[in-house]
């Protein structure tokens, strides 16, 4: 069964979800942030990650980009989850490279469909792309046979295939890999016309001193070579593997030198980053393992020498060297082998710390050259055709992975240089969050250096209206809220290319801290008052909070709260949002610990809602712990829609008729405003 990661930072969330999946037969993995998913992920190589985006340490956008940045993990499907029910988080995620997206709340059967539809598009892909790369390989591998001249790479090296299936081979080998450095950084200033162009170039040069010196099986891997150089030749005195596996490197190394004049012709105005490749190389025991039928028989290299070989070529930007050998590829390649600098690297698998040397040049014979290493001097239409499809590949796949990464990080395009951030009379210290298709950093009002937040919307992009129309409503929503115990809104304004509000900013952080470390009984009421205080003003503007919670209870250095986080909150007036979808009892998934009976049921939302919320954190500010526990999410909103509020500790016994009333299932039972609740407030503490 696929496997699939579940990154949620609710416990009960995520617990609920791994005991769905479990029960259709998924392998599940978990984690309970961003930075663990990204650790499990590239630990289990899941087929699916399903991920909330709001998450401490590192959060689903910044796990999302994160993923589609490895080279190992860039296909998996993602699917990001989120309390906002707004279509700018549904794009945030689209454009960072989700492939699908689902709000909270959602059913259990929204959940397996869509996850159904990712695993069914995943295997349409790969049949397909395992299709178009078998093609493409045949391809390659007749216009290489044709380009030698019309004998095969088995005639040539004595290195025949049946006609029929065999069984694995397994021989000794080196293997090469090459990476072009740094391609993304190029690529993004070409389109993917150019980008194929310029693949399609680099590739035929570079394929050459592969091939003259008896590279096989030859992989291409987005814009990186492998290739086998096997030890058995036939005829007179063989030159050894990693003789002509470094002959070759070196050749790469000319035909790029080479290149690098052709790109400057044809790109020299466009400033493109400098052009270099990476080769690394290992010798020792390979398996060629045989795939297809006998009519269309593919070969793939596999064992720890060509992991090690991998390896080497990563590690060659790191050293700042060009070609990579291991001390088993100098061994096998005779004398003559020029060598630069020497240490060692851990490459991983049983090989673990392997012994390599830079490699900058080869003293040949007369043995070299009746071998093999002569100039390759024509090449075949049907080469030139096989490169450029494997380039147009390549240049869509980056393309698409580079749009992703550049939508992330559009946020930054105010940065100058090592300059400090700076945006319209705020210096930018460092980024705190994510919401939709904002950011949030914490900065400096320039003017008086005070502390505060700016939430920022990039407003330079096409078809942005919807996006700054919802922005400056929110900002509108705020700043009609004048109340000591909401959080300030200081100013909004408009750059060029962005938009942004600068609001309150908090150092000591929510309610939450303070709830763990234990509260008396005044000091519960202190807040309760204070954030009743605020519920009334909003709920007199027309305005439900919708989200009342600890982490949304901030705490000013005087010990007085403000209500924030207005993300989800809506005007009474619209009557579109007065209520939540629709859902069956039990297949909610949500935000579980705080939400309303009405909520949790798919009812109609309404300020009294808010006050069972607050009820919850009163209980739970009170005994110390929430009022339901369950080891269900199932389970746990039953009990918001049907258990009895359960008793104080006796020492807080006096305050258990206004926590009951607060947490009424019914709303009309409760109290019929936030300023009855400060009534009768204000007469227990007399």
């Amino acid at each position: 069964m696929p496997t699939v990661l579940i990154v949620e930072d609710d416990d009960a969330i995520r617990n609920n979800i791994i005991r769905l999946l479990k029960l259709e037969g998924f392998e599940i993995v978990s984690a309970e942030n961003g930075q663990a998913g990204l650790e499990q992920a590239l630990r289990h190589k899941p087929d699916v990650v399903i991920s909330d985006v709001s998450m401490p340490l590192m959060d689903g956008f910044q796990l999302l980009e994160a993923i589609r940045a490895d080279r190992f993990l860039a296909s998996t499907s993602v699917m990001l989850l989120t309390a906002l029910d707004d279509r700018a988080s549904m794009r945030r995620g689209m454009t960072s490279g989700a492939d699908d997206y689902l709000a909270k709340p959602f059913t259990r059967v929204e959940l397996l469909d869509a996850l159904q539809g990712l695993l069914k598009k995943k295997e349409r892909i790969d049949e397909t792309v395992e299709s178009a790369v078998k093609a493409r390989e045949d391809h390659l591998r007749r216009a290489f046979t044709q380009s030698l001249g019309g004998a095969t790479v088995a005639d040539k090296f004595g290195l025949e295939a049946p006609l029929g299936a065999v069984p694995d081979t397994v021989m000794a080998a080196t293997v090469l890999f090459s990476d072009i450095r740094n391609f993304t950084s190029l690529a993004e200033r070409l389109d993917s016309a150019e980008v194929a162009e310029l693949l399609t170039q680099y590739f035929e040069r570079v394929c050459e001193p592969v091939l003259k010196n008896g590279g096989r099986h030859l992989k291409f891997i987005g814009d990186g070579l492998m290739a086998v150089f096997a030890d058995t030749l036939s005829g007179g005195s063989p030159l050894p593997a990693a003789r002509r596996s470094v002959s070759a490197a070196l050749g790469m190394a000319l035909a790029t030198h080479e290149f690098r004049a052709w790109l400057h012709e044809r790109f020299g105005h466009r400033g493109l980053p400098p052009f270099a490749i990476g080769v690394g190389m290992h010798s020792g025991e390979v398996t060629i393992c045989r795939l297809g039928t006998i009519h269309n028989k593919e070969t793939t290299p596999i064992g720890d020498t060509v992991n090690v070989a991998a390896r080497l070529e990563s590690s060659s930007k790191e050293l700042g060297w060009t070609v990579v050998a291991s001390s088993a590829v100098l061994e096998g390649a005779g004398d003559g082998i020029q060598t630069g600098g020497m240490t060692s690297l851990n490459a991983r698998g049983k090989d673990g710390f392997v012994d390599v040397a830079e490699i900058i040049g080869l003293v040949t014979n007369i043995e070299d050259m009746r071998h093999g290493m002569a100039t390759l001097t024509e090449r075949a239409q049907d080469v030139r055709d096989a490169v450029r499809v494997n380039s147009e590949i390549t240049a869509r796949a980056v393309k698409g992975a580079l749009q992703s990464k550049l939508s992330a990080f559009k946020d930054h395009q105010f940065s100058q240089g090592d300059e400090p951030l700076r945006l319209k009379g705020y210096r930018l210290t460092r980024k705190i969050g994510t919401g939709g298709m904002t950011e949030v950093f914490l900065a400096v009002r320039e003017s008086d250096s005070l502390p505060v937040v700016l939430k920022v919307l990039d407003a330079s992009g096409k078809a942005v209206s919807e996006h700054l129309s919802r922005f400056i409503q929110e900002y509108t929503l705020l700043s009609r809220i004048d109340h000591p115990h909401v959080i300030r809104i200081y100013d909004q304004g408009f750059t060029d290319d962005h938009a942004y509000i600068a609001m309150e900013y908090f150092e000591t952080g929510d309610l939450r801290a303070e709830i763990t470390k234990g509260m008396s009984g005044p000091r519960v009421i202190e807040i309760i008052t204070q954030v009743a205080q605020a519920l009334e003003a909003i709920h007199q503007m027309g305005v439900i909070h919708r989200d009342l919670k600890p982490e949304n209870i901030m705490q000013r250095a005087d010990g007085s709260v403000a209500l924030a986080d207005f993300g989800i909150a809506k005007s009474m007036l619209q009557q579109e949002n007065m209520a939540f979808t629709q859902t069956r009892h039990g297949d909610v998934v949500g935000t579980p610990y705080y939400l309303s009976p009405e909520q949790a049921a798919g009812g109609a939302i309404t300020p009294v809602s808010d006050l069972y919320s607050l009820g919850v954190m009163m209980f739970e500010m009170l005994a110390g712990a929430r009022p339901y526990k369950a080891e269900t999410l199932e389970s746990l909103l039953a009990q918001h829609i049907s258990a009895p509020t359960p008793l104080l500790p006796a020492p807080h016994e006096a305050l258990q008729p206004i926590v009951e009333r607060l947490m009424c299932k019914k709303p009309a039972e409760r109290y019929p405003s936030a300023q009855a609740l400060l009534d009768d407030l204000q007469a227990i503490s007399r």
